[in-house]
């Protein structure tokens, strides 16, 4: 009897670690993408376009350390035009930031979700005339 007892027990133990590594290879299939270069819904992107129209601020050099949950996390640097005397002819400043992305919703490019807010804070000064955190609206992509 305590034989018959123990195949149960073992099956469920054998069960709960099938599913436990089988949780991060699912978050790994790119059920949660973000819209990175303005036109396609992305995993981890490695870099994101905020300024769609003309590309003058951009996050660059993104590095994930989480995604595919109700939030993603990660490091980089945002680089913004001081369009100084004009945009046209402006510098780019960069400046290193934390970055959340949530508020995932359904876009309809595909059957994934993309997150819609992302979250900057600003790891020392942030740009001129600029909040920290500052928080950014995303789109769906651009059809």
């Amino acid at each position: 009897m305590i034989r018959a007892m123990r195949r149960p027990v073992g099956l469920a133990i054998a069960v709960v670690f099938v599913a436990l590594l089988a949780v991060p290879a699912l978050a790994a299939t790119g059920k949660d993408r973000l819209v990175g270069d303005c036109t396609h819904s992305q995993i981890k992107p490695a870099q994101i376009v905020l300024a769609c129209a003309d590309a003058n601020a951009v996050v660059l050099h993104v590095k994930w350390r989480s995604f595919g949950a109700a939030k993603a996390a990660g490091t980089g640097t945002y680089s913004v035009n001081g369009c100084t005397p004009n945009c046209a002819a402006g510098a780019f400043k960069n400046y290193p930031v934390k970055l959340t992305a949530s508020d995932a919703k359904h876009c309809a490019d595909g059957d994934v979700d993309d997150y819609m807010s992302l979250l900057l804070a600003f790891v020392g000064t942030p740009p001129p005339a600029t909040r920290s955190p500052l928080k950014v609206a995303l789109y769906c992509p651009i059809g």
